[in-house]
């Protein structure tokens, strides 16, 4: 979150400013679809501001459609259907009628006004700006850890999305998705580059669940509820494992955990399902392992090489 900057000395309000460099974070994926923003707390601290100010800031962009908030879990970033261009220039000019007038009361002279838009566009992260790149697939939670690998490995931000939702990103360069899934991308997104690639349970994962006994349980805790099917059935399919899999996903709560780690010999638990899980871990004698798909290295180095820097 170093990427926002206030300025204590501003005319404008800081949840104002705060307000727009959320906007930006949140329009080029420095923030994806369904990821939990910091908690006002948190983030008052870090920008050493009242967490008032945050709840207020998250709550406008929480009446604009693109903040959500849960009990418990904060708010998370939505879905929402983009203005018309029409709209988006309307509401751009007044913006830029407003950084001029600002400019011209600060005594700039037009070719200073003109150097400095143009200095500040050539800061922006263009990549980001001008490619817009999904990861498509029907669960949100494994799109959200495939995104993140290559959105590493690209440097550029990388939206996770379902498939549903695919209608509403027409204007995608890119959509990566697993091979099960190309054609329908393919079909539905007929403008875009669409590539496939392969992703796996880690090695290490592996090892330790194809140990297990079939009277032994194995125990799985996903973030959401449709992430546990396709997961028991990879685990089962590449360990030839056959016993109990005890599954539970934070969605539902999280009351229920300390009954399915007390009837566990192994512990399985995703990225997303991390932070609300630790607690019930701590102190207790639990062999538990972190369970992220990966992206198969030649499917990186295919996707690297395809998208252009």
């Amino acid at each position: 979150m170093s990427r926002i900057q206030l300025d204590a000395n501003s005319k404008r309000p800081l949840r104002k400013q705060l307000i727009d460099q959320l906007r930006y974070l949140i329009a080029t994926g420095h923030y994806n679809v369904n990821e939990t923003l910091p908690s006002t707390r948190a983030l008052g601290d870090q920008l050493d501001i009242s967490f008032h100010t945050v709840r207020k800031a998250y709550q406008e962009l929480e009446q604009e459609g693109l903040l959500e908030s849960k009990v418990g879990s904060g708010y998370t970033v939505q879905e929402r259907t983009p203005l018309s261009k029409s709209q988006r220039i309307e509401r751009g000019a007044k913006v830029v009628n407003e950084a001029l007038q600002t400019l011209v009361g600060l005594g700039l002279s037009e070719a200073e006004i003109e150097s400095l838009f143009q200095e500040q566009a050539n800061l922006l992260d263009h990549s980001s700006l001008e490619r817009k790149l999904l990861v498509v697939g029907p669960h949100h939670e494994l799109n959200a850890m495939c995104a993140e690998q290559i959105r590493s490995a690209l440097q550029l931000a990388v939206r996770p999305i379902s498939l549903p939702q695919l209608d509403r990103h027409q204007d995608a360069d890119f959509a990566f998705t697993p091979y099960p899934f190309l054609s329908e991308v393919l079909q539905n997104l007929p403008r875009g580059d669409t590539l496939g690639f392969v992703m796996h349970v880690p090695s290490r994962v592996l090892e330790r669940t194809a140990r297990l006994l079939d009277r032994e349980a194995l125990g799985l805790v996903t973030r959401y509820q449709d992430t546990i099917a396709p997961l028991s059935e990879e685990l089962r399919t590449d360990t030839a494992y056959g016993g109990q899999v005890i599954a539970a996903s934070i969605e539902e709560g999280v009351e229920h955990l300390s009954n399915v780690i007390e009837q566990t010999d192994l512990l399985l638990y995703t990225p997303e399902s991390k932070r609300r899980l630790l607690p019930f871990l701590s102190g207790e004698d639990v062999d538990a392992m972190e369970l992220e798909m990966v992206v198969s290295a030649d499917s990186i180095e295919a996707i690297v090489e395809a998208v252009p820097a």
